[in-house]
């Protein structure tokens, strides 16, 4: 993360006055998120991977941490299908997008493998019967997906506009680094409609970087 957790969650606390128990952290990745969410006092995670190769690892790494969690080894998207996914060497660059501008900035980052995988709405998710997820009233989410941030959005369906959702954090693309991405400003529009505004930006060099959308305080007084 670009933009430090324990400021995105001193922010939620000052805006909202609670402070991040639940989080939803879609592109786990090894989960080295897991030791700052444990020091800034978060009490759930649910891990989302796609990369089935990263699960043992990710597992390893998370029990480590005084946390519930749970991981959910599936991609989001914006629809239930199967999809290609391109792994690359570095892994943390793997992508449901083809590689574009990307490969200017990182040239020794290739793709090594391309499987194929099942993506979910997180919709769908949330309303199996029985249910799959144990909760759904995460107060933040934090989505690093190399291009798929916008569609995991929009595949919370309602859920984005629950109560509970004070803070998501988003890994955003001035650039098309991957080829039809969507860049930030699309985001900045589509969240917007949400009422969420986007109030810290961290840009890098090579066309891409994080940001940090709030709710704003109207939408939980109604």
């Amino acid at each position: 993360m670009l933009i430090d957790f324990s400021q995105c969650s001193k922010l939620i606390e000052i805006l909202h006055g609670d402070s991040v128990k639940k989080v939803y952290h879609v592109g786990a990745h090894i989960g080295e998120e897991a030791s700052i969410y444990e020091a800034n006092g978060v009490e759930q995670v649910i891990w989302f991977e796609a990369n089935d190769s990263l699960i043992p690892t990710l597992n390893w790494n998370i029990q480590k941490y005084n946390m519930n969690q749970l991981i959910i080894p599936y991609a989001l998207f914006d629809e239930n299908k199967t999809m290609k996914f391109n792994i690359t060497n570095n892994m943390q660059s793997s992508s449901l997008f083809d590689l574009d501008k990307h490969l200017l900035y990182y040239p020794q980052i290739t793709v090594s493998e391309v499987k194929m995988v099942q993506a979910y709405r997180l919709d769908a998710l949330i309303n199996v019967t029985p249910r799959y997820l144990p909760w759904s009233d995460f107060d933040f989410i934090n989505i690093d997906t190399q291009g798929a941030e916008l569609a995991v959005l929009k595949g919370l369906g309602s859920y984005i506009d629950q109560p509970s959702i004070k803070g998501i954090y988003i890994e955003v693309n001035f650039e098309s680094l991957y080829k039809e991405i969507p860049l930030i400003t699309e985001i900045d529009q589509f969240l917007l409609l949400h009422r969420f505004h986007r109030m810290i930006t961290k840009s890098t060099k090579d066309g891409w970087g994080d940001a940090l959308y709030l709710k704003d305080i109207v939408s939980n007084l109604e």
